[in-house]
């Protein structure tokens, strides 16, 4: 029998939130600008990926910044005293929302 790991959805709760007067959707990682502070909602992978962010301190609910965001490169981002590099595949499969 296979276990499955139990993600947490916040998605579903936040999906179009009010924020300062204005309406704020999810949408991925890689959609964020450099400087923004923001919350992660959703994983959209497998259990690999999920498990491997969450060994590096990213899990539903975390909050991080944006330090440098490339063209097509990798993210530079900061999850509490710790920088990340997120590759821009990864990014896309992050749902976050602004803080």
């Amino acid at each position: 029998m296979i276990e499955r790991a139990v993600v947490y959805d916040l998605y579903e709760d936040k999906k179009n939130q009010a924020i300062d007067g204005r309406k704020v959707s999810a949408m991925p990682l890689a959609l964020a600008s450099a400087g923004e502070k923001i919350c992660i909602v959703k994983f959209e992978s497998g259990r690999g990926m999920c498990l491997r962010l969450s060994s590096m301190g990213l899990n539903v609910g975390s909050e991080i910044e944006i330090i440098k965001k490339g063209f097509q490169g990798p993210l530079l981002i900061e999850a509490g005293d710790t920088r990340l590099a997120i590759g821009a595949g990864m990014a896309h499969k992050i749902i976050v929302m602004p803080v």
